[in-house]
Order: C-alpha cells, then structure tokens, then sequence
C-alpha cells in the first residue's frame, strides 16, 4: 500500500505550474544596448536570462528585484546602476528599455 497519495492521483493535482514566459526583446530595447559597458552588458544579459523563472514569483526574484511601476509596466535590475523595464505580452515578457536609474523615470514619464 502506497502511502501519502492517494491511488490514481496525478503529482499535479493541486498545484499551479504556470509554463515559464519566453522573453521577447523590442527594437528600443535592442537599440538601448548600445549605450552599456561591457560590464553592464554582461549583467543585463543575466538579468533575461533569469527573469523568466522570477516573474511572478515573489519570493524567488529578490536578486533582480522586480517591482511594478505602472500597471503593466515591470522593471528589474541588472546590477546596482541599470533597470530593465518589460511589460507582459500574453504569454511572453515583452522587454523594452534598458538604462540607469535616470533614463528609465524620464521614459516612465513619458508612456
């Protein structure tokens, strides 16, 4: 006799696995690269790579800090000085501007 399930019952049962984002990168995003260092560069690319498996769970993108700032309008850090703000777009993280601290309040002003 098996113990603590109960016969037939699927592992999934109950729980809520969400599929993981894909992370789609803008022409402005793409465009705003060019104004990194190599260092902020390399940080940036860590930031999206780990971001799919942060949104949207709290407790896991304390690394990255992800806050809402609009509605629909995230940011996320990569490193001290640089934020990458991104928006969901169905089933994807639509990532859009990367820059200082500066550069995204004035964009933020701006939508």
């Amino acid at each position: 006799m098996r113990m603590g399930k109960h016969a037939g019952s699927s592992p999934l049962r109950g729980s809520s696995i969400v599929p993981k984002p894909s992370v789609l990168l803008s022409p402005r995003f793409l465009a705003s690269l060019h104004n990194l260092t190599g260092v902020e560069l390399a940080q940036t690319e860590e930031a999206l790579r780990v971001l799919p498996d942060c949104f949207g769970r709290p407790h896991v993108h304390a690394g990255i800090s992800i806050r809402r700032l609009r509605k629909n309008i995230y940011e996320c850090r990569a490193g001290l000085k640089i934020r990458i703000l991104f928006r969901p777009n169905g089933q994807a993280l639509e990532v859009f501007f990367v820059g200082n601290h500066d550069e995204v309040r004035r964009l933020i002003r701006q939508l």
